[in-house]
């Protein structure tokens, strides 16, 4: 039984269009196309790779006239703040206190790249205090570095 030879499509998905073919109940992606425009070096280039699969340029320029205004209104479509939700807190701020070395904070950043700034700006801090003093107290012992949150303007137990 011969089987009969696969036609080449357009597919949009999340804002690209991409040559595609059908292949064994599969959409196969062979090239995405930039620009909405195929050159003809590109036309060469998938016959030559792809012999047994069927192109319509025109039916395919066609298809991709039809993408392009689906495309650019997904691309420049209003998008959500990262994380889940809305937030609408206020800045994050904290207060530093060289005794304990404790930084008390009005909250916990939520994303990987504030802990990274509240980490840099302590380390920062520290390592000023740590160049800008003399002799320490002899009374005093150096204790660990910890992080607590402030509620209510009470603070938390430090971590």
């Amino acid at each position: 039984m011969d089987r009969k030879p696969a036609n080449a499509f357009v597919k949009a998905r999340k804002g690209f269009c991409y040559l595609t073919v059908k292949l064994f109940g599969r959409h196969h992606e062979m090239m995405r196309i930039r620009g909405y425009k195929i050159d003809p070096d590109e036309k060469r280039q998938m016959r030559r790779l792809h012999p047994d699969v069927v192109f319509d340029w025109k039916g395919i320029t066609q298809q991709l006239a039809k993408k392009r205004e689906a495309c650019r209104r997904y691309r420049t479509r209003p998008r959500k703040r990262a994380g889940r939700g809305a937030r609408n807190d206020g800045p994050m701020f904290g207060v530093y206190e060289p005794g304990t070395r404790t930084v008390y904070t009005n909250g916990i950043p939520s994303t990987a790249a504030g802990v990274g700034w509240l980490l840099d700006a302590i380390l920062q801090l520290d390592r000023g205090l740590a160049e800008g003093s003399s002799l320490p107290d002899p009374g005093r012992t150096p204790s660990e570095p910890g992080l607590a949150t402030v509620q209510d303007g009470k603070p938390s137990k430090p971590r």
